[in-house]
């Protein structure tokens, strides 16, 4: 990975242009990684932009980045000398913004920065850490061994902690390593306020939100044996209530996951293009990621989500008849 590192020095160096891009339907690791890499290069003196496919979530704007990301650029127009990818899986995950300008990808120096086991390298260069909790976690080692340290702000630390502390659930996964929290350390000593995000993705309570919980958890269902617990979301409670992807993500993490007893979990809701989502979780002995990768999507081994374009039921059947053979 240091040759790597190394050779991404070169290019960044080399570079006029560079864009970054991160996976669709983002979330809180994919979109801080990009914007605390954003805010360095810009120190940097880089001209730099930054694409998906939509626009950042409002839920994350409290740390005040989501104007960077321009939904559907013109990358062609742009013409960057170097294109970064920040926590994509594999190809597809980059959306129409890869494929609508796969030309400009295959000219153009192409980074991969990733910590999924899944990725299967689709870059030029591949910088992938399976160790490292998050994207995040991984981009503040890059910013270390590229003599970037120099451009850390407390905004900056207080980016790359949000993805840090989303991505391991406050460091409570498995995915949480010693290193993983001595970067947390080193993070809060150049000045991150972690207090931040943990209240507005773990504490914080609005009205909506707890509306749209008690809609879900009422209908909790279980297995005879307590082993396997889900929940469905109506598409009525989607329609009555404002919430993102955000808020059902903390439900699965804070609720769902922590039931006594169960084993494995998940919860099944419609996305606004009629398909559905699954968002599982498991305990150790159980890999969710085997799961998931059956239905075409995949994660961690212990937290883990895929789409489908049959119903919220179909899904449903799907899974039960899935798990009940574990």
């Amino acid at each position: 990975m240091q040759q790597d590192i190394q050779k991404l020095w070169v290019l960044i160096e080399k570079a006029d242009r560079i864009l970054l891009i991160n996976h669709i339907r983002m979330d809180p690791d994919a979109f801080w990684s990009i914007a605390a890499f954003y805010d360095i290069l810009k120190t940097h003196g880089k001209d730099v932009r930054a694409t998906n496919d939509d626009n950042a979530p409002e839920s994350f704007s409290f740390l005040w980045r989501n104007h960077i990301i321009e939904a559907s650029m013109d990358i062609r127009a742009y013409n960057p000398d170097l294109i970064i990818s920040f926590d994509a899986g594999w190809l597809s995950q980059l959306g129409n913004s890869y494929t609508n300008y796969k030309d400009v990808f295959d000219e153009k120096e192409f980074v991969v920065l990733d910590h999924h086991m899944t990725n299967p390298g689709f870059g030029k260069i591949n910088i992938i850490d399976i160790t490292s909790s998050s994207t995040c976690e991984l981009v503040y080692r890059i910013i270390k061994l590229l003599w970037f340290e120099k451009y850390m702000t407390p905004e900056i630390a207080t980016l790359l902690t949000a993805g840090m502390l989303t991505d391991t659930n406050m460091y409570y996964n498995t995915n949480t390593t010693a290193r993983t929290m001595r970067t947390g350390a080193e993070l809060i000593e150049h000045g991150a306020n972690f207090r931040l995000p943990m209240f507005e993705f773990f504490k914080k309570k609005t009205l909506s939100r707890s509306r749209a919980w008690w809609q879900v958890l009422k209908d909790i269902k279980s297995s005879d044996d307590g082993k396997i617990v889900w929940a469905t979301v109506k598409p009525e409670t989607l329609e009555n209530i404002w919430w993102d992807d955000s808020h059902l993500k903390w439900l699965v993490n804070e609720f769902l996951a922590n039931i006594e007893w169960s084993e494995v979990c998940f919860l099944l809701y419609p996305l606004p293009d009629w398909a559905t989502k699954a968002s599982m979780r498991s305990k150790p002995e159980i890999s969710v990621w085997d799961i998931c990768a059956e239905f075409g999507w995949w994660w961690h081994k212990q937290a883990a989500w895929f789409t489908s374009d049959k119903s919220v039921e179909e899904v449903e059947k799907d899974l039960l008849e899935r798990l009940r053979k574990i």
